[in-house]
C-alpha cells in the first residue's frame, strides 16, 4: 500500500543566517532577566554589567554580567525598532552558551581566540578593551544580518559559567 506523499513537499536550501543577539544553539545555556538601567536603552549582542539594582544592567561598565540576547518575545519580522531594550525593559541577558554578536574592530577572528569587551559600548572584539573570563570565540566573521535585516559581520561567542564569577 503506498503511504500519501509529505505535507511539506519543498524545503529552504540554506539555514537562515545568525542574526545579532540570537542563540546559536540551545545546548547548555543559561540566561538571566535584568533591568536595563541605561538611559538610551542596550541593543542586542552586547556586553553589559552589574547596574545600580541589584537586578540591574548598563551597557558595557566593569562588572561584566553577561550578553543582552534578542528579545525572544518579539516576532521575528525585520523591524527598525526591535533590536534594543529601552531603559526599564527587562532584558535577556546570556551568562553561560553560545551567541551569535557583530565584532567590533578589524582584522581576523580565528575560534579559540579570547573575547574583550568595549567598557563604553559593549561592543565585543578580539583584542583590546577588557577581557571576558571564560568565554572564546567559536567561529570566524561570517556574514549574518541585524534585526533591520542589514548585512553584518558575525561570529560565534561561547560564554562559561559567568554567573559563577562574580
Amino acid at each position: 500500500m503506498l503511504q500519501p506523499g509529505p505535507i511539506q513537499s519543498n524545503y529552504n536550501r540554506y539555514i537562515l543566517v545568525g542574526q545579532v543577539g540570537m542563540l546559536a544553539d540551545e545546548i547548555h545555556f543559561d540566561a538571566d532577566t535584568r533591568q536595563v538601567e541605561t538611559s538610551t536603552g542596550i541593543g542586542f549582542g552586547l556586553a553589559v554589567s552589574q547596574g545600580v539594582n541589584p537586578d540591574g544592567c548598563v551597557i558595557g561598565g566593569t562588572a561584566f554580567c553577561g550578553v543582552t540576547r534578542a528579545d525572544p518575545t518579539l516576532p521575528p519580522s525585520i523591524s527598525t525598532t526591535a533590536d534594543h531594550y529601552s531603559q526599564y525593559d527587562n532584558a535577556a541577558v546570556l551568562v553561560m552558551g553560545d551567541i551569535w554578536v557583530a565584532p567590533s574592530g578589524t582584522g581576523t577572528i580565528h575560534p579559540g581566540d579570547a573575547v574583550y569587551y568595549n567598557t563604553s559600548t559593549g561592543a565585543l572584539g578580539f583584542s583590546g578593551g577588557t577581557l571576558i573570563e571564560d568565554a572564546r570565540w567559536m567561529t570566524a566573521l561570517q556574514t549574518g544580518r541585524d534585526a533591520q535585516g542589514n548585512t553584518v559581520n558575525v561570529a560565534v561567542v561561547r560564554l562559561g559559567n559567568i554567573a559563577g564569577n562574580r
